[in-house]
């Protein structure tokens, strides 16, 4: 059809989460080697424009702390300055037998400047 597939897009957010955590200077591996996992529980996709399998795509992340353990990451997808889809990915801290756990102060308070 020559549209990028809707699956497409969950790489894309995913790579948008952690590439722009490790930009921030929050590393996911090394969140893990401290026994904190931040596994999705949710994704909501909307839809706006099409967009082509060559197509240049920017997305834009911000962050959203969202209780006591959980993070929202909201992900606009621009292509030449339109919006083209909006996303919220949920994801939930866990600890290393996958039981849902506080955000770690420290994680918690980086997460919190970046948002700002």
């Amino acid at each position: 059809m020559g549209v990028a597939h809707h699956a497409s897009y969950v790489p894309w957010l995913e790579e948008a989460r952690i590439d722009g955590m490790r930009q921030l200077g929050l590393s996911y591996k090394a969140l893990e080697e401290r026994g904190i996992g931040m596994p999705v529980v949710d994704i909501h996709v909307q839809y706006k424009r099409k967009l082509g399998f060559d197509d240049v795509v920017d997305l834009e992340t911000t962050i959203e702390i969202s209780g006591q353990s959980r993070v929202l990451f909201h992900t606009t997808l621009k292509k030449e300055s339109q919006i083209c889809a909006m996303a919220t990915v949920t994801v939930a801290t866990v600890n290393n037998q996958g039981v849902p756990t506080r955000i770690p102060e420290d994680v918690a308070d980086f997460l919190a400047k970046a948002a700002q």
